[in-house]
Formats: C-alpha cells, structure tokens, sequence
C-alpha cells in the first residue's frame, strides 16, 4: 500500500518554479521540503531523495524533514531506514495519525507484524477516520494470514472513502482467494462503473479471477485490456537499452577478459569486522512467475537461511560501480579498471558495498550463515556476481517458458525494462536473458544449480534435497511445509505461498494457447533447449 501522504505541502509550484528557486538560495528549507513533496506525490521518489536528504541537513530536527525522507525510503524498499526517520518525526512533534500509520506500514515490510498491527491500532484510536490506515491494516492482515480481519478494515477503508480504488480491487482480491469468486466479479464490476471504467491493477485483478474460474478467453482479455492501459501510460519495452545492455555485457564478460581480473579475498580470509564475515548470500535467479518466490520460501524454513527478499543491492552496485571503480566508462566496461595496479582491491570494494546494502534489508539472526536475494532477472548480472562471490551459489529457477509469459501478462511488473507489458516483448526479453546466462555458462565458472519450478512441484522432496545438498546444508524436513512459514514474503506471489503445493499452474499456458501464438515461434529456442514441449 502506498504510504499516506496527507501531511505533505500541497498547493506548491511547480518542479522548474521550485528548482530555480533553490538555485538562487541552496539553503531555502521551506522550497527544498516543498519540492521533495511534489516530487513524491507525482511518483518521483528517486528525484525526491536528494531534496529529502538535504531538508534533513538543514533541519535535522524537524518532524517534516524526516517525513519526507522516510517517504522517499519506504517508497524505495528500504523500510528499516525509513523506520528510523519515521520514529525521530513521531518524537519531534506530536504524534500524528498518518506518521503512525506509515511507521505501521514500514514495520509490515519488515515482516514484523504484530508490531505493525498495535501501531495501526494507534493510528485508528487518534484518527479514525482515515482510509488507508485501514487499507494497510488490511493489508497487514492478508500478511498475517486472517482473510477475515482483513476483509473486514478494508470494507472499513470503502466506506471512509468510496473513491479509494485500490481498496476495491484488494476488497475483491479477499473475496476471490475465500472462494466468493462471482461476488469478487461482481464488485470490481461496480467499481468500474463508478470510476468511469476500470484501471490497470482492476483489469489484472478481474483476469486472475476469471483464471481461477476457468473462463480462460474472458481472463486473457481481461489482462490484455489492463496490460494495454499500462503502455498507454508510458510503461513499454525499453527495447534499446535492454538489447544495448545485454550486448554489451556479453561482449565484455569473456573468458580472455575475465582471466585478468583479480580475485576479491575470500571472507574466511578476511577479518571478522570487516563485510566480508558474516551471512553470504545465495542469489535465487530467474524471471518474475517462475517460481523464486517459492524457492526461497522453502530456503527460509531452514535454520541456515535468512529470506532476504527482491534486494535492491545489485542494483545499487551496479548504478554505482563507474564511481565505485574511479572509471570515465559505464557498466560493464568499467570493470576494466580492474586491470590496474591501484584497482585490485575493486572486487572486495564492490562486494562489501553490496553486502553492506544487503544486509541492512535481511532479517539476519544468530545460525543464519546464508541470505537469499531473489531480485527477478538477477541472472542478468551473473557475471557481476561471479567476480564479486566466485563461490556464491546461483539458484536458476527455470519454469516453461510460455507458462511464464502467461503468469507475467496477468502481474503489473516492471523488471526486465518493462517487458511484461505485451507477450511478445515478455517472450523477446526471456529469450535474450536466457541466451544472456547461456553465455555467461559457457565464459566463465559458476557455481550454478538450474532448478526446474514443475521437479518441485511434482517431486518435492528430491528437488528440496538437491537444492539444500547444492547449498552445503543438510536436509531439514521443515522446507517440505514451507506453507507453514509465517514470514511475510514481500512479493505479488505471496499468497500462493501460503498454500501447499499445487500442480494446476503447471502447463498453465495449453488453456491460453491462442493467446499465446505470437509467443511461440520467438521461445522456441528456448523451449526445446530447456527440453519443454511445444
């Protein structure tokens, strides 16, 4: 859920007005809160972060200044950081309902639940008469596994605001997974009306209904149609940059290259103060729907593992490694500097700022000694990953290919440069990521385990032994339930990983065959590399 907004400065000019204000006084702490505010309520959480930080400089002890700033982290997905601001506000000045019900909602992304649950309480108790504290204390509900808890403040959040869209679809979501698919139908029926027609995340919600209905063709269109309202608005392939990037990094990452990197020291050789020591990470790679969520899942039933979620520490790594390195060059070309003598420390630079992020987002505890990073596409990156941990274990979860597409065009994602968002795009990019990790296979040594989503699934146990006998760990019967997990898996997949195993989402796709046609000549490849059928 979005966090709550409705103490921020409205009413402001606008962004050009507020830069060239700053311009001329730098130090101007009303125009710098102002414009991270604009910023953020026009979905620009990333432009808002330097003002946010800055207005945080200029007052640090000013309850607004760290609002702004705890909205630009949670916006971000870093809700430990944005705990800490959201906390020295609540201290700062008296303590406010939406503040409450933002900290409620950072705690809910850390999988800290009841905590979550008494500060909604809080929240409601002085104001209530606020939709989405109630919408995330139904959300926060869903997290906890009571349906009926949750059905209950989120019909509180309709009736406080009957305009509150998202609230309808998530109202419907509940009623689909308790069975009350008609009436779930139903209600997002009305609420299009309402609203003078339906929005994206309606149309994905309707179609995944209808799936579960078996009205296939009707669920199909119904994806079409909210996939169609996405490109509409601006989320399409980018197409360029992905076939640049991939080019490149296939380019780069070969075996003649690769001989004359340094080798970062090993963490057992390292101090123990340093980032080195301490969890390692085991990187769960594949495309969105495939199956990570479900892996680590299971991973995160072991003692051993700590679930660290969709991390954006890659990420982070990768947009900072031209500074990192000292490099005029971009990604990957920038790992060139590794050649020079005053560089051969940049693999264990490069490794510790991304444990460094990491773990600032893993809910590490004493026996962990692995943590998971299930970042959809991590495969991209592999070779990336191979310099900076050559021992890191790579958990490649591979599903069939069309059944994967299907599952992409029924979620509003934007991994893989917003491919999801027509099949055909969806089919190009797996295809190129999949070409991509066969390269970097053939390159270089991966500690590398390809794990077939439909094994585990058909045969759980001996696919749950494999994949703990890759990772050096011994077999803990506890990952065949992982439906009993009760750690919250921040992801679109977590309610199906709260069910025990099912086989209907495998060959998924032979119900939508028709749909799917323009998919098909393009993942052939694929297909019959992974040894699927057509």
């Amino acid at each position: 859920m979005p966090t709550t907004t409705d103490d921020l400065p409205s009413g402001a000019p606008d962004v050009a007005a507020l830069e060239r204000r700053l311009r001329a006084a730098p130090d101007d702490l009303a125009a710098t809160q102002e414009l991270a505010g604009l910023l953020l309520r026009t979905g620009r959480a990333a432009e808002a972060e330097p003002h946010a930080r800055n207005a945080v400089r200029l007052a640090p002890e000013d309850a607004r200044s760290h609002t702004l700033m705890a909205l630009v982290l949670a916006d971000t997905q870093r809700p430990q950081a944005a705990e800490f601001h959201y906390r020295r506000a609540l201290a700062l000045s008296p303590p406010d309902a939406a503040t409450l019900a933002n900290l409620a909602w950072s705690l809910t992304g850390q999988g800290r639940l009841e905590e979550a649950r008494r500060t909604y309480r809080r929240a409601a108790a002085l104001h209530p008469s606020i939709a989405l504290t109630w919408h995330g204390w139904a959300q926060t509900e869903d997290a906890a596994r009571d349906l009926p808890a949750a059905q209950r403040r989120v019909e509180r959040a309709r009736c406080l605001d009957p305009h509150h869209r998202g609230a309808d679809t998530f109202a419907a979501a509940l009623l689909a997974r308790q069975g009350a698919g008609e009436q779930a139908l139903a209600l997002l029926d009305a609420s299009a009306v309402r609203h003078g027609g339906p929005d994206p995340d309606a149309l994905l919600e309707t179609g995944r209904i209808l799936d579960r209905l078996g009205r296939h063709d009707e669920a199909f269109a119904a994806f079409a149609a909210g996939k169609a309202l996405l490109r509409q608005a601006g989320r399409r392939y980018g197409e360029e940059e992905a076939v640049d990037l991939i080019a490149r990094l296939a380019t780069f990452f070969v075996a003649p290259r690769l001989r004359l990197m340094p080798r970062p020291a090993t963490p057992a050789a390292t101090p123990a103060a340093t980032p080195a020591a301490g969890p390692q990470p085991v990187f769960i790679a594949g495309a969105p729907r495939s199956g990570t969520t479900l892996v680590e899942q299971i991973l995160s039933c072991h003692p051993a593992v700590a679930a660290g979620d969709e991390l954006p520490a890659l990420g982070a790594v990768v947009r900072a490694l031209p500074q990192t390195l000292g490099s005029p060059l971009g990604y990957p070309e920038a790992l060139s500097e590794l050649w020079m003598g005053d560089q051969r420390d940049g693999l264990e630079r490069l490794r510790d700022a991304y444990l460094r992020h990491a773990r600032k987002l893993v809910p590490a505890k004493p026996g962990h000694t692995l943590f998971t990073d299930k970042m959809p596409f991590n495969e991209t990156h592999l070779g990336l990953i191979a310099l900076m941990f050559p021992s890191a274990p790579v958990v490649h979860v591979l599903r069939h290919p069309l059944d994967v597409v299907l599952s992409m065009m029924g979620t509003n994602l934007t991994h893989g440069f917003h491919c999801a968002n027509d099949v055909e795009t969806a089919a190009r990019h797996v295809l190129r990521v999949f070409d991509l990790v066969e390269h970097y296979r053939r390159e270089m040594p991966l500690r590398y385990l390809p794990l077939r989503y439909e094994d585990l699934v058909r045969e759980p146990e001996a696919a749950v032994r494999r994949l703990l006998g890759f990772l050096g760990l011994g077999f803990d019967r506890r990952c065949l339930r992982f439906e009993e997990n009760r750690r919250h898996a921040r992801t679109p997949s977590h309610a199906q990983v709260s069910e025990k195993l099912y086989s209907r989402s495998i060959d998924r796709h032979r119900a939508y065959i028709a749909h799917l046609k323009p998919a098909i000549p393009i993942l052939e490849p694929v297909i019959l590399g992974l040894g699927y059928s057509l």
